[in-house]
């Protein structure tokens, strides 16, 4: 059977079939996997096999790995096998607890709309991220294509965001906004050029965006705020319900993701890797 993409909503994400990531790939199919992902922001491969190594060999697809920005003093990780885990590259999203300590990130309830490392010089390009364990409800992840929500932007919201820059941050281990002089921040572009595809993406995000920078702080918190509700638009979104095997990849630089609650009485466990974006180009 040969691989297939089928899109999944009018904007954003595509399933892909006729593929077992498990095994060395065709050149051409590792060539499709990549244009589909340019091409749809996330794309879902179900009912894979993946061990921990297979799974990095798929994310070099994507780029070079990158290491995680959370300070290893701040990880709770059990210790893995030096031998067979990439320490620093490997992040566990689990709410799985032993000696009554997570064993990864990120554990429990719904987590508001980013883009993965956002708040440092180079963010993520890709985001590698491989379903092992899934409660029977919630704990969904939420797509949003910024691509479509700048494309939809008035001409007058267009000259205001252009050449300025937003103010991103993040404290780690919270899954909502706060607002903390501890964030590690950077500013970036609030709109963004992904270069493969020369299409514009607001760099925006209701979990990590805390100001558009020259403006009077009102006006930028009502300016970010609409401009949030128009990247969480339904009409721009994918909603994955996970299955134990699915792995997903998406585009950091053209969607933001968010997560909703779950039962923390239930186990999830999924394994991720991201790649090595580069610094974000200024539309």
């Amino acid at each position: 059977m040969p691989l297939a993409v089928t899109p999944l909503t009018r904007h954003i994400g595509a399933e892909i079939s006729g593929v077992d990531l498990s095994c060395p790939l065709a050149s051409a199919d590792a060539d499709a996997l990549v244009r589909a992902w340019l091409d749809f922001g996330v794309i879902v491969v179900r009912g894979q096999d993946l061990d921990e190594h297979r799974q990095v060999t798929i994310a070099r697809l994507f780029g070079e790995l990158i290491e995680r920005p959370r300070p290893k003093e701040l990880r709770n990780e059990s210790k893995r096998d030096a031998a067979d885990s990439y320490d620093g590259y490997t992040m566990l999203v689990s709410n799985i607890r032993e000696n009554g300590k997570p064993i990864g990130s990120l554990p429990d309830g719904e987590m508001h709309f980013h883009s993965d490392m956002s708040y440092v010089e180079t963010p993520s390009r890709a985001t590698v991220l491989y379903a092992i364990e899934v409660p029977k409800a919630g704990g969904d992840t939420m797509f949003a294509s910024t691509t479509a929500a700048y494309d939809a932007l008035d001409g007058d919201t267009r000259r205001l965001l252009a050449g300025r820059n937003a103010l991103q941050g993040f404290l780690h281990g919270t899954t909502l906004r706060r607002d903390n002089t501890a964030l590690k921040s950077y500013s970036h572009p609030a709109v963004r050029i992904v270069p493969e595809t020369g299409r514009k993406a607001l760099f925006l995000s209701r979990l990590m965006t805390f100001a558009i920078e020259d403006l009077p702080e009102k006006e930028s918190d009502a300016l970010l705020e609409r401009l949030f509700t128009l990247i969480e638009s339904p009409e721009f979104i994918y909603v994955h319900k996970w299955r134990p095997g699915d792995l997903l990849i998406w585009d950091n630089r053209s969607t933001a993701h968010a997560r909703t609650d779950f039962d923390p009485a239930e186990r999830r466990l999924l394994r991720r890797f991201a790649t090595q974006g580069e610094k974000p180009v200024p539309a």
